[in-house]
């Protein structure tokens, strides 16, 4: 079977020939056609989308934004030299202002300018702002900072609690449209009336919820802001702005930037190392030529299929070119030899095809099926990944098979000697390359040994992974957002947003006083945990506003700052609260007073810290509510825990998958169960020495580093694939294991020792990239390129000739 698919190839490439015209154009019509989509691709990089959307704790989270709205607020932090003065309160209603006037997508903005504060004249309740009557003197501002000082509210939110920083806090809209939003979390106007039933407004599932922003407009919402920001920082008034939006526009910005860099030092050191190689124009020009098509190709395929770019997406551009090139460097190496030999360019064609088609669809296949396994990832940029990455390893073999030979008929492409002239000295490289080999074959019992120590040494730096999902620690130390997160952290309690919802199960059930009271206890409990790196920050609940009413309603005192036990007291001070003209309810609570909202600020650290810390919260929660509500968490915290939660299964489904997928294909290709078998050993090498690296370094398994080893494995068996292709033809032809071996190096291992060495570059650029992850991961990939290198050469040639010494392998006839 492999002799009439080698045959079939042989064919296929003299009809390309006799055809070469009409394909190069009808190709390149399509190209051009698919190019025309690329601009339809859309960039995501919220954290919150990194779920898939039947995922339950998404589908929780989806429906707590089209109840409430969006829990990552974008945060500008200020400090000033002094903060209660007249000039820094102009300056701050200046910025607060001008941020509510140029900012898109904005729902709200909350600042000292427009905080809430809330007072009793008679039974008439008021509900105004702190600073609704300007201050025009020091005894003004030494008022307000009393009144400011005296709401506990603030603290947390608006002021730091060392008095030291002031915020401002801007609440984007969660959909494009944001009049459907502002329907759907409408309704405050009138109060339900008690005992009163009906359905929550807003269905988790509801087919028809509007879109979410986008990854473009969160980028114009993050430029707006910074273009703000930057006319007003300065001395005496210096600002932090964090949060997840900020960081999601940054990383939005590194993802194209590393795209365009990394697309250009791929193309570079492809031409370089084809230079190198070729000396020869043609060459240089034909599979970069190739390389890039295929990935326009492939950008056109994503726009039109409407697959979005996410964080890792980055890496594939780069990737396809650095693979399209091998592929079509394998039959440029066969048919610059044919040529040289005296062959026809058409025979030259088809029996570079005939030799390298072959070993080149099972490399396509065996690469594109160790990146499918991610498609069924539990994270949507993997999964992304695991979708376009296969698909343009597919779009790259269709054009190496007809695009290559057939521009081989049309480009000038000459013989570098007459078939007569003597043959020029054998190449360093192929010497090199000849003499490993050599060197395996005799030492096969020692070279074996060495890799088995190797791999025992590896799995004991494996036993020190553990998985990681940080997405701050991505970022350098010195980026402003990150600078701004830390700063956010540590002197306003955090940046991310836990969210708890409590289920009454009835109309104004939230407005019960013993439900309000052990939400109150469970706020107090939760006030004082810790967990890890977690620790609890500033809440708001319902609690609050109930506690500010009836204080307000009760002269002020601070002692009235409690929640009545009196259930028609605390409909009627809502009441009066919702009459006020205030929208602020909704914030808290749902229309029917069924759903109520507590919302907690936490610092922005590994995700997987989270799981713990929310599991507490909802312990404490759950025991205090004892049946009088159902508290459910969600939030950005919850969803980056699950995230986290997510990595794990991931990593051991793909990797399974990986295996399943690629073991019974080297079986198929080497006609053998054994061979096919004793093949995966050299192809897992360079995974599990990478891995144990890993470990040994104390990199951990995150977003980016969980792909190495499915992207190692499906490289690795390029090589692989190429060599035991050439040495079952070698030593069909010879029977001898050294001869063969020999052959092999000889004709197919100048072009793996090319691929190799231009995967590794391709990847090692990546250590250019800003994100501290994606360096790492260049880096960690590039070793595992050169690995199943050294493999290949060394491991692979010892293995076939212990084989055959110990037991027989059979000669094809």
């Amino acid at each position: 079977m492999r002799h009439r698919f080698e045959a079939a190839l042989e064919s296929l490439g003299r009809l390309v020939h006799d055809h070469a015209l009409a394909i190069v154009l009808l190709t390149l019509l399509a190209i051009v056609l698919g190019a025309t989509q690329i601009p339809r691709i859309e960039i995501r990089v919220s954290t919150d989308e990194f779920l898939r959307r039947d995922d339950p704790v998404r589908m929780e989270y989806d429906a707590f934004l089209t109840r409430f709205g969006r829990d990552d607020v974008l945060v500008v932090a200020i400090e000033p030299d002094a903060l209660w003065s007249l000039d820094f309160l102009e300056r701050l209603r200046s910025l607060h202002e001008e941020l509510e006037e140029g900012v898109p997508y904005l729902r709200d903005i909350q600042s000292l300018v427009n905080a809430r504060e809330t007072r009793g004249v008679g039974d008439e309740l008021i509900v105004g702002e702190l600073l609704e009557a300007w201050p025009e003197s020091e005894a003004d501002v030494e008022d307000v900072r009393r009144r400011a000082l005296a709401n506990p509210l603030y603290e947390g939110f608006l002021l730091s609690s060392n008095g030291r920083l002031t915020t401002i806090t801007l609440e984007l809209e969660a959909f494009e449209e944001s009049a459907d939003a502002d329907d759907l979390l409408a309704g405050f106007g009138d109060a339900p009336s008690e005992g009163g039933a009906g359905e929550d407004a807003v269905e988790a599932d509801a087919p028809n919820d509007p879109p979410r922003l986008t990854g473009q407009q969160e980028a114009q919402i993050v430029a707006a802001v910074d273009a703000i920001l930057a006319r007003h920082d300065g001395p005496g008034f210096r600002i932090y702005a964090g949060g997840a939006p900020v960081l999601n526009g940054v990383m939005m910005a590194s993802m194209i930037r590393d795209i365009v860099l990394f697309t250009l030092l791929s193309i570079g050191a492809i031409a370089f190392f084809l230079g190198l190689v070729f000396r020869r124009v043609v060459a240089i020009v034909l599979p970069l030529l190739v390389a890039i098509l295929s990935v326009v190709a492939t950008l056109g395929l994503m726009g039109g299929l409407g697959i979005p770019a996410m964080p890792v997406s980055e890496i594939v551009p780069s990737f396809l070119l650095a693979v399209g090139v091998g592929g079509v460097v394998h039959l440029l190496v066969i048919f610059h030899q044919r040529l040289d030999a005296g062959a026809t360019r058409r025979d030259a064609i088809a029996g570079s095809l005939g030799h390298s088609g072959l070993p080149i669809v099972m490399t396509s296949l065996t690469t594109a099926g160790g990146l499918v396994s991610f498609t069924t990832a539990e994270l949507i940029p993997i999964a992304v990944f695991g979708t376009v990455a296969p698909l343009g390893i597919l779009v790259t073999l269709l054009l190496t098979l007809l695009l290559t030979p057939a521009l081989l008929a049309l480009l000038p492409y000459r013989a570098s000697r007459a078939a007569s002239e003597p043959e020029p000295p054998v190449a360093p490289s192929i010497a090199i390359l000849t003499r490993m080999g050599a060197f395996a074959t005799a030492n096969s019992l020692r070279v074996v040994g060495v890799a088995s120590a190797m791999l025992v040494l590896a799995v004991v730096g494996m036993l020190r992974l553990y998985v990681s999902f940080d997405t701050l620690s991505w970022f350098p130390d010195d980026t402003p957002a990150k600078i701004a997160t830390r700063k956010i952290d540590s002197e306003l309690g955090g940046a991310m947003g836990l969210e708890l919802l409590i289920e009454t199960g009835a109309a104004n059930g939230m407005k019960e006083p013993e439900l309000l009271h052990r939400v109150d206890r469970a706020r107090h409990t939760v006030e004082r945990l810790q967990v890890e790196d977690v620790i609890a920050g500033h809440s708001v609940s319902l609690v609050d506003v109930v506690k500010e009413i009836h204080q307000a309603l009760n002269g002020g005192r601070p002692a009235a700052r409690v929640v009545p036990d009196d259930r028609e007291l605390i409909a009627q001070e809502l009441l009066l609260f919702e009459s006020s003209g205030t929208d602020d309810l909704e914030d808290v609570v749902d229309t029917e007073f069924r759903i109520g909202r507590f919302t907690m600020r936490v610092p922005m650290v590994d995700g997987s810290q989270y799981p713990a810390f929310a599991d507490e919260v909802e312990r404490i929660f759950d025991e205090t509510l004892d049946g009088r509500g159902d508290a459910a968490l969600t939030g950005l915290m919850v969803v980056m825990g699950r995230s986290f939660v997510a990595s794990i299964e991931t990593l051991m489904r793909s990797y399974a998958m990986a295996l399943a997928i690629i073991t019974p294909l080297m079986m198929l290709l080497l006609g053998s169960f054994r061979l096919g078998l004793i093949s995966m050993i050299p192809n897992l090498f360079p995974i599990l020495m990478t891995l144990g690296l890993m470990g040994w370094l104390g990199v951990p398994i995150e977003l980016f580093s969980l792909l190495i080893g499915s992207i190692a494995l499906g490289l690795a068996v390029d090589d692989t694939i190429h060599f035991m292709h050439g040495f079952r033809r070698n030593y069909g032809r010879t029977g001898d294991v050294d001869q063969a071996v020999a052959s092999t190096l000889r004709t197919t291992g100048q072009a793996m020792l090319f691929t190799s060495v231009v995967l590794s570059v391709a990847f090692a650029t990546y250590y250019l990239s800003e994100l501290k992850n994606l360096k790492t991961f260049g880096l960690l990939t590039a070793f595992a390129i050169v690995m199943a290198f050294l493999a290949d050469v060394l491991l692979a040639p010892a293995l076939m000739h212990l084989t055959a010494r110990f037991s027989s392998l059979r000669r094809d006839s």
